[in-house]
């Protein structure tokens, strides 16, 4: 019955590398400096080591969306969807009958751009 334990295949999820964070670097900054490099990782939303390491290793540090950003991919995103179910009315049921609509759709745009 033992063998059957050792031979088992491990099942569940892969076991995680323990990449640690065990080695530091000191960095002195001006107030002016760090007061910057803090502004810096507020605004993407992270803490200012975070912000450093990544920059050090990588040079450069993808931004995230903001809530705004994201707000309007999805307001953007609904309005494509309805301009889709148009465009299938219109090749259904002919053009005139769904002109109308495409104004509603187009004069949301319009105003959603003219917001920002």
């Amino acid at each position: 019955m033992e063998n059957k334990r050792e031979n088992s295949v491990k099942r569940g999820r892969p076991a995680k590398e323990n990449a640690k964070l065990n080695r530091s670097i000191n960095l002195k900054l001006t107030a002016k400096d760090y007061a910057l490099l803090k502004g810096k990782a507020e605004k993407l939303g992270m803490k200012v080591t975070q912000y450093a390491r990544e920059m050090t290793l990588k040079g450069s540090i993808k931004s995230r969306f903001t809530l705004e950003e994201l707000d309007l991919m999805r307001k953007l995103s609904g309005m494509g969807n309805n301009l889709n179910q148009i465009a299938k009315k219109a090749n259904q049921a002919g053009l005139p009958n769904t002109a109308m609509e495409v104004i509603v759709i187009m004069n949301q745009f319009k105003k959603l751009l003219d917001d920002r």
